[in-house]
């Protein structure tokens, strides 16, 4: 409806290398799924056979990937299957290693993304907007880009080793990739077709991982892919997914069983469909367990119950897993209540600690450099030089030269008073917008309130994982995010437009 809108309002605009030939053969239209499967199928045909053909090493790396990136432009220039790769080759982002490339996969596709939409605006075929949010958001990039050039006391290293930190990646995971997947969300997936294609294309991945979780302690081994998972997991004890994070891991499967689950309550779906999406739900919840992380099961909580008190239509399975956490916890709550991290106790004291020590040097460091901070990606470094203990008995060890364990606190420390007021800004107007939204969706459907039910306990997850970890870390679940807002307010935004006349 959109698209023949758009065509209807400008006609004389003509399109990049329209695929009419194609289209025209299998009487198709531009947003159809078999035309995305084309282009997914194109795309992956071109890069393997310039990776296999020739080594991507040097200059010749950079001809291939010119060379295959332009032959997916010209093919099939879309942003919504940029957007789909780069949902992608973010979740497989440390399984997507390839030597020689000018960039890793990830930051290709992103880039590939924000050219797409630059030649979709141009053209008219979509729109989008720039108000209080995006102003926002392009503030609080460029403060980061001031950070990242400006001198600092220390360098962007990993104290011990020496190694450096790459600025721009760290830009790039805390601000380009979710901006523009908001960016892109709420210009691209405004209808309910593409919203349930989005929801299912974010539960698939959440499935995966956790089966790879579970198999990461029940084997065998040899069924596990990415091999990192089962030789070399950032915790051992932990379930760490294809992010090879347990909080991460946590944070994509509790938002893949949301999503699931009112996948399976959609009566718009074929039963298989809905079978499937009720199988990835329930592979979720043990997967969520086994990350033994305690801020993973908190989010899952906050998220199950409220979609147990506004999940219209879809109550009835949230109350049922909430009595059964419930009255899980309750038979192990000796072991629940432990300091035995390997059991799932939830009572150990050091990571506490750690936390606690991070959160005096932060007070500290924001008291020496209020304004301007330290500089983006230097607060290991501070930790390292100037690290503080909470109180006198607090362990001085715990917490020493770790990153922030504190979101606001970690941006507060690295870019000062002033990036601290930026980012606040950009939470709080994604909030009122995200409110606004929610007030003029319909009620029925996957593209209503559901879609609104979703999105909020997503972010509220989202938030209160940043109590206890850094987030501008975690790229994929930043892109599952904000790309589930943007959709949001993409939706409600058509809603507005079909009422105005």
């Amino acid at each position: 409806m959109i698209t023949q809108l758009i065509r209807t309002r400008a006609p004389a605009v003509p399109e990049i290398l329209p695929l009419s030939r194609l289209e025209g053969r299998f009487a198709v239209d531009r947003d159809s799924p078999l035309r995305v499967a084309v282009v997914l199928g194109v795309a992956v045909v071109v890069i393997a056979v310039g990776i296999l053909a020739a080594p991507v090493r040097g200059p010749l790396g950079l001809v291939v990937l010119v060379v295959g990136g332009l032959a997916v432009c010209l093919t099939l220039s879309s942003p919504l299957v940029a957007l789909t790769l780069l949902v992608v080759t973010s979740f497989m982002r440390l399984a997507l290693q390839l030597p020689g490339l000018p960039a890793e996969p990830m930051v290709l596709v992103l880039c590939a993304l924000v050219v797409a939409l630059a030649l979709a605006i141009q053209r008219g075929a979509v729109t989008v907007p720039f108000g209080a949010v995006e102003a926002a958001m392009l503030a609080y990039l460029a403060w980061n880009v001031v950070s990242a050039v400006l001198p600092h006391e220390y360098p962007a290293e990993v104290p011990g080793n020496g190694e450096a930190i790459s600025v721009y990646r760290f830009v790039l995971t805390g601000t380009v990739i979710p901006f523009v997947a908001y960016l892109a969300g709420r210009a691209l997936l405004q209808s309910e077709d593409r919203v349930r294609r989005l929801m299912i294309a974010l539960v698939l991945p959440a499935a995966y991982s956790a089966v790879v979780s579970i198999l990461q302690f029940t084997g065998p081994a040899s069924l596990v892919w990415p091999r990192y998972i089962v030789t070399a997991p950032s915790y051992p004890e932990r379930a760490v997914g294809v992010v090879n994070q347990p909080l991460v891991n946590g944070l994509v499967m509790v938002a893949g069983f949301v999503m699931a689950m009112f996948l399976a309550q959609q009566r718009a779906l074929r039963p298989g469909p809905r079978l499937l999406m009720l199988l990835c739900a329930v592979l979720c919840l043990p997967g969520i367990y086994l990350t033994k992380t305690r801020a993973a099961w908190l989010v899952f909580g906050v998220g199950v119950i409220l979609c147990a008190l506004f999940g219209r239509g879809a109550r009835a399975g949230f109350v049922a897993v909430l009595a059964a956490a419930l009255l899980f916890i309750g038979v192990n709550w000796s072991t629940f209540t432990s300091s035995d991290r390997t059991a799932g106790g939830v009572a150990s004291a050091g990571e506490v600690d750690d936390r606690l020590n991070s959160i005096a040097t932060s007070f500290w460091a924001i008291e020496q450099k209020p304004l301007l901070g330290w500089g983006i990606g230097r607060f290991a470094q501070v930790n390292t030089q100037h690290h503080k203990q909470w109180t006198p008995s607090t362990d001085f060890r715990r917490g020493y030269a770790i990153a922030s364990h504190e979101n606001e606190l970690g941006i507060a420390t690295e870019l000062g008073l002033i990036g601290l007021a930026l980012w606040l800004a950009v939470m709080l107007l994604i909030a009122r917008t995200l409110v606004a939204a929610l007030r003029r969706l319909p009620v029925h459907g996957l593209a209503g309130r559901a879609l609104g039910l979703v999105s909020v306990t997503v972010l509220g997850t989202w938030v209160v994982s940043g109590f206890t970890a850094d987030l501008r870390f975690f790229d994929f679940a930043n892109l599952l995010t904000f790309l589930l807002i943007g959709a949001t307010v993409g939706v409600a935004d058509r809603c507005a437009r079909e009422v105005a006349p």
